[in-house]
């Protein structure tokens, strides 16, 4: 039975399933399901929408991490990585030829600062990957920036979550030498499955093209390279397209939501409201994060949520990339390496989130946690 409140689901307007129907029907009609004009505008459209020279599309979030690193030499180099990210975040190294060096996070962004960062630095470091975990872009992320070029370390941009976030008026996908952006479906854009690379680098754009074609040359049939086929169809291009057109309408339902959830959560007094509101900042809100008390676990906290009110939360992420059985394996990794990241994470429960919760859910949500960390039975109510 799916839950009553999902922690997620694809926003796509019924006006906008009429519209892309008759896109569907014009690309089956024409014959070129891939590589057309749906993915050439889409790429024209999402650079000039985050403010780059070039976007590439591609078929995941993990190709354009991939193939930047590839074509940044990151072979026998190592990548700094939070380890609170997905794990195609720190995979992509390795599928490049590197080696992963993870590192802890701050207690309140759940992402990787400077300082967090810069001790994970080392004589082979090529690349720092900065991930805007959640929607949120680190507050010191010019300061990333900096280091990075002073230290000669190529920055990318984990931008999977950020769609529609910005940082003093740069868009995310403008800040580093390239970002990798995912269209999966829970994301705040989604073409189903897909992705997108962005970049002001001329070269690194032909390199991607070229790459997600099996390494064929961008301006003719000749094999310049190995590559793969990481291709976005003409479909997932056309529903990009739509998305597109909605992000801005999206993101601010998604910050709107947020504040009901922070004034909710704070009137009843249940857990502590992670990311900070910055200024300068617009927050994507790909998840909506908030800090259990001590001694609540999360996974019975989530399990009574579901159990008893049909409500699905989830996490952002547990475990953590160093607690996975294959970096421990693999790398060497394990627990106590971060503390701060085992420990909040640990406590850290992700409420539903996406343009379509409706204000009657958001409260159904806060009262039902609170009474389960309450640890009582009955109703929520204001006067109570």
């Amino acid at each position: 039975m799916p839950p009553k409140v999902p922690q997620t689901r694809p926003s796509i307007s019924e006006e906008d399933v009429a519209a892309l129907l008759e896109d569907f029907a014009q690309i089956l009609r024409s014959g070129r399901l891939t590589m057309g004009p749906y993915l050439e505008r889409f790429e024209q459209e999402f650079a000039a929408h985050v403010g780059a020279e070039h976007a590439v599309g591609m078929s995941s979030g993990t190709a354009p991490l991939e193939i930047a690193l590839r074509y940044w030499g990151v072979e026998g180099r190592e990548v700094v990585v939070p380890t609170n990210t997905f794990i195609a975040s720190s995979n992509a190294a390795l599928l490049a030829g590197g080696r992963p060096v993870l590192c802890d996070i701050d207690p309140q962004t759940l992402s990787s600062g400077l300082p967090q960062i810069e001790a994970q630095v080392g004589e082979k470091t090529r690349a720092v990957v900065a991930v805007h975990i959640a929607g949120l872009i680190a507050p010191d992320i010019e300061d990333i920036r900096s280091f990075c070029r002073a230290r000669g370390l190529l920055l990318l941009e984990d931008a999977a979550h950020a769609h529609g976030a910005s940082a003093d008026g740069q868009p995310a996908g403008s800040l580093g030498d390239a970002a990798a952006f995912s269209f999966f479906p829970t994301k705040p854009l989604t073409t189903g499955e897909g992705g997108m690379l962005s970049t002001n680098d001329r070269d690194l754009a032909d390199f991607a093209r070229s790459f997600r074609t099996h390494g064929v040359s961008a301006k003719g049939r000749s094999l310049e390279r190995l590559g793969n086929n990481y291709r976005l169809p003409e479909l997932s291009a056309a529903l990009g397209l739509r998305q597109l057109a909605r992000l801005a309408e999206h993101t601010a339902a998604r910050n709107r939501l947020a504040t009901r959830y922070r004034d909710a959560l704070t009137r009843l007094g249940c857990g502590e409201v992670l990311l900070p509101e910055f200024t300068g900042r617009v927050h994507a809100y790909y998840k909506f994060p908030v800090r259990l008390p001590a001694g609540k676990k999360r996974e019975w906290v989530v399990a009574q949520l579901r159990e008893r009110w049909g409500i699905e939360a989830g996490s952002v992420y547990w475990p953590p990339c160093h607690l996975t059985p294959f970096y421990q394996r693999e790398l060497g990794y394990g627990p106590g390496d971060f503390p701060v990241a085992e420990e909040v994470l640990a406590q850290v429960v992700s409420l539903p989130m996406f343009p379509g919760l409706s204000d009657e859910a958001v409260e159904k949500v806060c009262c039902s946690l609170a009474e389960v960390l309450a640890a009582t039975e009955g109703d929520c109510r204001d006067d109570k």
